[in-house]
């Protein structure tokens, strides 16, 4: 605290009873002598009255006026006299002298009372007294009455004026006491105040860093103590801090040589650094150089060993090719696996969020995975909750990555029983969501031990488990990674020879409203008997089926439901679901199917596996069935045979008809590049299977020389060539194309780091192609880039699925198409009935839209609004219907047909050729003379007309 803190205090501490002592003081004494002056006032004018009233008896008695007047005249002389007044027995005023008294006049009641009586106000006294007659008072005064009564009022201003004196006396004395002890006591405050500055200015120096300052020791008793006691306490830390200096001298001589020392260490671990660094990088090149170098030769043995399958082999043959491929995707899986890790410890991994339907992404893994499960007699089930979203926005193809991994570990690992899938919402806070998926298995399980090693690279449960089931240990560290990339977190629960259950979760954004699938319905009214021996597959599809509406139940055998239905336990139901597999033997449910057919009219649906005979399909629809598909089951083909077994098709129209791709329209010339002359003969070879003009170069100098001299619709472009690869040839090639036309350049590469995809784009590349090379991926890429329709292709689009599913996508043909022409003008005049100017009217009307028309299709496919997309395609092809633009319209229908059946994957082929024939109709708009063109029509209507007229005659 500072000194005039405790100078303050002292002074408190001291002045403050003075001053109390002396308030009490002054108030007592003060109070007492005002009292004093008071009851003095009082006796003086009590007696002042009580002698006037012993004076007027006489006067009275003998009614001298003159002498009462004198004598009342005289009593207003006395000091503080104001008036005098006289009244009579019966209280009337006989005389008065001086002004009218303050305050009221005494009432008639005075007569009662003997005594005397004061009347006090705030300015006067006033005194009335008794007057005895003189004789009375002699012979016994006490019984005797007042012959008259006297009032004489005094002014009690003189007394209060001396009251106020003397309360202003005492206050000045007080006053005067208290200065006099404040400077007693100011003066003993500083033989204090002055020893305690001096203490205070000492410790501050001494804080300071000034040691050698002391204290003077000028004052006594305990001051004198606590000053001697600072000057040693300085002493001693003066030598302490001496002492303490030595040594911070010494430890900083050992602290500079320390340092030099971490100062060496720390540039031979900066050099350390730089060379891991570089290693690392040595390391990331050497992987993706192997990689490509591996995958090289492996694209020619994949490519060729597939081209063996399609040619006659025996037995023997196509057991040796088969060998040959499965070996050749195991060691493609590890070489990925490795390259993975490679880019995930490089920090090159990059994700591609999008608008995705996890539900379907997640079926699209169970259905790569099928051929092993079913091979192993498993149940693959996939549980998808109803709360959870299914267009999510998430990276598609790390998430299946994750997925398989864990359920091809599950399969692995699991001898008999099932793998189920669930899928659920963790957490949701608006459009975010915490989507948890989980992969339980009936397999062999984890010890504890086996559990921590589980998530290390290069690591397995053991080493049995490695020689039993192979791998290399890294696909778990990958998916670990991936997970952690995407915001969330993985992890297992498992019990030795009990199963395990792994789990991920990842952070996601539900898409918009507009994005998400249509919920499916049309089993409302409808009863469905669903026969599966299996728990979880019947769990499974008893939720699907009754999601669509349908009343479900379900039974573990054919012979069981017959039983309750026979003995009428249970209704019929509408439609019978089966699934065959585990079930009793094959000929009983051929029976049971007649049956059920025969007796209770019920649409049967029999679900078999793709690993079942080949004429099972047609064994079952002969005795009965109505419709069969194969597991694994996607949901869309579930509903669509349910739709079909319930409401079978009618027969379709030609415009209606399911659609293909044909031949080529135009004929496409490709160059092909690449210093392998395996892999330049597969991708020739598979080029020209799909019916590709193709030239093929082995140097990035020939791809520059053919480039400039011919015309090409596509180049294939290897990367790692000698002298001039890839990149360079490109540049290149660009540098000398013509401005008025751009061939696309796609690379042929197994490198997938992003910056290398990067230096693709930034040399002119449009795409890239990852080797090993299949057919799938070049009719795609084909398609892509060019528009080509080919011939004895699949659906790039198209997932593989076996020749019992129902799901047939509409997509357009073009031997269809060319059987029409882009404008029938006379067909457009037919729909006006002959009104040429309404038909020219509506033609003019599509004509004016259909470019505003044309772009918002394609913005609404970009952003994924399917909804919109349905609306938007579905008016165009409403438009079409009366304007004679038939190939349009038959566009506008297949692309229709799609939105409507929800097969939003082959969106791309057919919205290309929607998109194509909006241009041819435009460019003939442009390029013809239309009031002409209409005019020529109507005359061949008119004709047309009149021969209808005389055929009808004739008949």
């Amino acid at each position: 605290m500072n000194s005039s803190g405790l100078q303050n205090r002292l002074l408190f501490i001291s002045l403050i009873p003075v001053f109390i002592l002396g308030a009490l003081a002054f108030s007592w004494f003060t109070y007492n002598d005002l009292n004093q002056q008071q009851l003095s006032f009082s006796q003086r004018t009590e007696s002042m009255s009580k002698q006037l009233a012993d004076t007027l008896a006489g006067p009275i008695a003998r009614n001298n006026t003159e002498l009462i007047d004198a004598l009342m005249r005289r009593s207003l002389n006395e000091k503080d006299a104001r008036s005098v007044r006289v009244y009579d027995n019966f209280a009337s005023m006989i005389m008065s002298s001086g002004p009218n008294p303050i305050g009221p006049r005494y009432p008639a009641s005075i007569t009662d009372t003997t005594e005397l009586t004061l009347y006090q106000s705030g300015e006067t006294f006033r005194y009335l007294v008794p007057i005895f007659h003189p004789d009375d008072l002699i012979l016994n005064a006490v019984l005797s009455r007042p012959v008259a009564w006297v009032e004489l009022e005094f002014d009690n201003a003189n007394i209060r004026v001396a009251q106020y004196q003397t309360i202003l006396i005492n206050l000045l004395i007080l006053l005067f006491i208290l200065i006099i002890i404040t400077g007693i006591a100011l003066y003993l405050n500083q033989t204090v105040i002055v020893p305690v500055h001096n203490m205070i200015r000492a410790v501050s120096e001494i804080r300071d860093g000034n040691l050698e300052v002391r204290v003077p020791t000028q004052s006594k008793g305990e001051l004198r103590e606590l000053e001697e006691g600072i000057n040693a306490m300085a002493e001693t830390i003066k030598d302490a801090y001496n002492e303490m200096q030595t040594s911070v001298d010494q430890a900083t001589f050992d602290l500079r040589e320390t340092l030099e020392t971490i100062e060496i260490q720390n540039i031979e671990l900066d050099m350390a650094r730089r060379d891991a660094q570089q290693a690392n990088q040595v390391k990331t090149e050497f992987l993706a150089n192997m990689s490509h170098e591996i995958r090289t030769p492996l694209n020619g043995i994949i490519g060729f060993a597939r081209l063996l399958t399609r040619s006659n082999l025996t037995k023997k043959q196509e057991d040796y090719v088969g060998t040959i491929l499965s070996s050749s995707q195991v060691l493609l899986t590890i070489i990925n696996d490795v390259l993975d890790f490679c880019k995930i410890e490089a920090g090159k991994l990059m994700l591609d969020q999008r608008s995705t339907n996890l539900k379907v992404a997640i079926e699209e893994v169970c259905m790569m995975l099928a051929p092993t499960s079913q091979s192993k007699g498993l149940e693959v089930v996939s549980l998808f909750y109803e709360d959870v979203p299914e267009q999510l926005v998430f990276d598609p193809l790390r998430v299946k990555q994750v997925l398989t991994n864990l359920i091809s570990n599950a399969i692995k690992f699991t001898a008999d029983g099932s793998v189920v899938i669930r899928t659920m919402i963790e957490q949701q806070q608006g459009n975010k969501v915490l989507v948890r998926i989980s992969v339980s298995d009936t397999g062999i399980g984890l010890t504890k031990k086996q559990q921590k090693a589980l998530f290390q690279a290069f690591a397995q449960a053991d080493s049995s488990t490695a020689r039993e089931f192979g791998g290399t240990g890294l696909g778990l560290v990958i998916s670990k990674r991936l997970v952690e990339e995407m915001g969330g977190d993985i992890g297992l629960e498992s019990e030795k020879d009990k199963g395990s259950t792994f789990w991920f979760n990842i952070k996601s954004e539900v898409a918009p409203a507009a994005q998400q699938p249509p919920k499916h319905r049309g089993l409302e009214g409808h009863t469905v008997a669903l026969i599966e021996p299996r728990e979880m597959s019947r769990i499974a599809l008893n939720h699907q089926l009754s999601s669509w509406g349908g009343e479900v139940d379900d039974y573990e055998s054919t012979k069981q439901m017959l039983i309750k239905w026979t003995k009428n336990q249970a209704a019929p139901a509408d439609l019978v679901v089966i699934d065959i597999q585990g079930l009793e033997a094959t000929e009983d449910v051929y029976k049971h199917i007649a049956h059920m057919k025969s007796k209770f009219k019920a649409k049967v649906l029999v679900i078999t596996s793709s690993t079942d005979e080949d004429d099972l399909d047609t064994k079952l629809l002969e005795k009965g069935a109505d419709f069969s598909i194969a597991k694994p089951l996607r949901s869309s083909v579930t509903y669509q045979a349910v739709m079909q077994v319930l409401n079978p098709e009618t027969p379709k129209t030609k415009e209606a008809r399911d659609l293909k791709l044909g031949s080529s329209q135009t004929e496409v010339r490709v160059l092909a590049v690449d210093d392998n002359s395996a892999n330049l003969k597969l991708i020739a070879v598979l080029l020209e299977t799909l019916g590709i003009m193709v030239t093929s170069v082995s140097s990035g100098e020939e791809a520059v020389e053919k480039a400039i001299v011919n015309n090409y619709d596509l180049i294939f472009m290897d990367i790692q060539m000698p002298n001039m690869d890839g990149l360079e040839a490109t540049r290149h090639i660009r540098r000398q194309e013509a401005t008025d036309r751009h061939v696309p350049i796609i690379a042929l590469t197994a490198h997938a780091l992003a910056e290398e995809q990067e230096a693709m784009l930034a040399a002119g590349m449009d795409d890239y192609l990852a080797k090993p090379i299949d057919e799938d991926q070049l009719q795609r890429t084909l398609f892509k880039w060019t528009g080509a329709m080919l011939g004895n292709s699949i659906n790039p689009n198209v997932i593989e699925h076996s020749e019992d599913s129902v799901e047939t996508f509409p997509t357009v043909d073009t031997d269809a198409l060319a059987e029409y022409e882009t404008v029938d003008l006379v067909f457009s005049l037919e729909k006006a009935n002959g009104k040429l100017s309404l038909a020219k009217d509506m033609f003019a009307m599509l004509l004016d839209s259909l470019e505003k028309d044309q772009e918002q299709i394609n913005n609404q496919y970009q952003q994924g609004d399917y909804k919109a997309l349905l609306e938007l395609v579905h008016r165009l092809h409403g438009a079409c219907a009366y304007c004679g633009v038939p190939r349009l319209k038959l566009a506008a229908y297949s692309t229709e047909s799609l939105l409507k059946q929800g097969f939003y994957a082959q969106l791309e082929d057919a919205l290309f050729v929607l998109n194509e024939e909006i241009n041819h109709l435009v460019r003939w708009a442009k390029d013809s003379e239309i009031d002409e063109a209409f005019d020529r029509a109507l005359k061949v209507y008119a004709l047309s007309k009149q021969q209808k007229k005389t055929s009808l005659t004739l008949q």
